[in-house]
């Protein structure tokens, strides 16, 4: 919880002012009075402020909060939650849970659509965009290098064959994965094609004539 503390002429214009200072609503924050303010002597002399003590709970609480709230209705609990902040992100690790291939979902669509739908939740409460990014047991980093030695193995046929090779459906995030790898470790380029949760990369040979600055790149990029 953070503490604020202010002060002024009376308890009504002291709540106002902080509430549209912090864009806040009532239910958004608890409140002490700890001292009552007076007028002093014919309020001219001895004039005393009132002074209150707000307690507000900060972004990470909120997350944690509705990340416990959205696995219990999901039947989990005594979830282990860690928020971290990074390059503009907040990290929700959930760590600890008996039934963590249950929170992940086959290929990772449970997570994803939990992610989605604390963002929403957050972005909602807030009125900000917030990016948050969810995972389970470490499970984001271990399906990174499994589609990573997958991606070795394509890019050495495509350089063998000279043809272009298209990789099964991925996330965006996925695909993006992709995209900086190719675009990194090789001469290669990448393309997408497909629409929705279909899209697939195409990693095509050097001397291919089609441009990896596509449209549907740029859009997986900017996901």
């Amino acid at each position: 919880m953070k503490i604020i503390e202010r002060q002024g002429k009376s308890t009504s214009k002291i709540i106002a002012a902080f509430m549209a200072e912090f864009k806040l609503e009532l239910d958004d924050f608890k409140f002490e009075v700890t001292e009552e303010g007076s007028a002093g002597f014919l309020n001219l002399f001895g004039n005393k402020p009132t002074k209150i003590k707000f307690l507000v709970a900060d972004i990470e609480e909120k997350i944690k909060e509705f990340t416990l709230g959205m696995l219990s209705k999901a039947g989990v609990e005594d979830a282990n939650i860690k928020i971290s902040f990074k390059d503009n992100v907040y990290f929700v690790d959930i760590n600890n849970v008996q039934n963590a291939g249950f929170i992940i979902g086959k290929d990772g669509k449970f997570l994803e659509s939990f992610q989605h739908l604390l963002n929403q939740m957050i972005n909602k409460v807030e009125k900000k965009k917030l990016r948050l990014r969810v995972d389970v047991d470490g499970y984001r980093a271990r399906r990174k290098d499994d589609l990573l030695v997958k991606v070795k193995s394509i890019i050495e046929k495509v350089k063998d064959r000279g043809r272009s090779i298209t990789m099964e459906p991925l996330s965006s995030s996925h695909r993006r994965i992709v995209h900086q790898f190719v675009e990194k470790e090789s001469k290669l380029k990448t393309m997408t094609v497909g629409n929705g949760r279909f899209k697939r990369i195409v990693i095509l040979p050097p001397n291919s004539k089609k441009s990896h600055r596509n449209e549907n790149r740029q859009k997986d990029e900017n996901k």
